[in-house]
């Protein structure tokens, strides 16, 4: 099926406005509602015609959702934070493809986005606490058909000569600091490793693009206007605003 651009871009709107109102609105007893199963559900349909089922399932894996229960009793405020959170990830990833649709499509039809050439490394954190931010991230990346690489779980002691090869073979730089230690003085520590492939990648000159969580103390240098995009996973709209820098980062390293 070929829509034209500015169809594309009416519909994307209308599932954005949908999302804005039920977040708006959102209590713990309207979650899941019949109009956010139209809202949910009508973006997968959308989705699957405007690009692939492929597309689809990677909007499901990046803005799911998850549920907390506590003892045998479910924790409310946890339940509605959480489902606020996944709107507004749903929110976030629909303007990832409305700006796809913005930077890559023709005026009268839908047209094949260019992979972008350049691939870069992904590194994160692997322990299971920390797979929402990473899952969102490169949700970002796969609805951009972004290719990148990443590491592996490994001895915190050591970095394998695998991913020290892949971090500098590759085109850019992507980590994601995340919170480990509280430190006493204030602030928070992140794991060793990610600072030890940041340093791998600043030795070979690599452009870099740092997701931070608010609160880490140190982030080795970076230049925190150019490279370092701050976020708190709880927090919709800094995460909003997160992704809006990402975009232009990513942007601005020609990957859209």
């Amino acid at each position: 099926m070929k829509i034209p651009k500015n169809k594309a871009l009416e519909l994307i709107n209308e599932k954005l406005a949908q999302f804005q109102k039920i977040l708006a609105e959102a209590t713990y007893e309207n979650r899941y509602n019949e109009a956010y199963e139209l809202a949910y559900y009508g973006t997968e349909t959308l989705l699957t015609e405007l690009f692939s089922k492929e597309e689809a399932m990677n909007f499901r894996s990046s803005v799911s959702s998850g549920f907390t229960v506590i003892g045998g009793t479910i924790d409310y405020t946890k339940e509605l934070q959480d489902y606020k959170d996944h709107i507004s990830s749903c929110i976030a990833q629909l303007k990832v493809y409305r700006e796809r649709i913005q930077n890559f499509w023709g005026t009268n039809k839908l047209e094949t986005a260019i992979k972008s050439i350049i691939v870069p490394f992904i590194s994160m954190s692997f322990d299971v606490s920390d797979q929402d931010i990473n899952q969102y991230v490169t949700g970002i990346l796969k609805s951009l058909q972004i290719d990148f690489k990443t590491g592996e779980r490994y001895s915190k002691e050591s970095i394998p000569q695998k991913v020290q090869s892949r971090i500098r073979n590759s085109d850019l730089f992507i980590i994601i600091f995340v919170k480990r230690d509280k430190i006493e003085g204030g602030g928070y520590t992140t794991p060793s490793w990610l600072l030890k492939e940041l340093g791998i990648a600043q030795g070979a000159r690599k452009d870099i693009i740092a997701w931070v969580e608010k609160g880490i103390k140190d982030i080795a240098g970076l230049n925190y206007e150019k490279e370092v995009i701050y976020f708190e996973r709880n927090n919709a709209k800094e995460m909003e605003r997160a992704t809006i820098k990402f975009l232009e980062a990513l942007k601005e390293h020609k990957l859209i």
